[in-house]
């Protein structure tokens, strides 16, 4: 399966890095390091958050509106 950056994935969520990060950092997506050590969350990982945020379990109070 596919994996992908912090900023691959921020761009699928609809959100910015930062808030992808956060989550990462919150251990609310997992992630590993590749070799040039860059975070990559595995695509099935990235699925099944993506249907978390879909029910409503996003915790968008994380994320920053402006």
């Amino acid at each position: 399966m596919q994996s992908y950056t912090i900023g691959q994935a921020a761009r699928l969520l609809g959100v910015s890095p930062d808030t992808a990060r956060r989550w990462a950092d919150a251990g609310r997506m997992a992630t590993h390091r590749d070799e040039g050590g860059r975070r990559l969350i595995d695509g099935r990982d990235l699925a099944a958050f993506s249907v978390e945020l879909a029910k409503g379990g996003s915790g968008e109070e994380d994320a920053c509106y402006t």
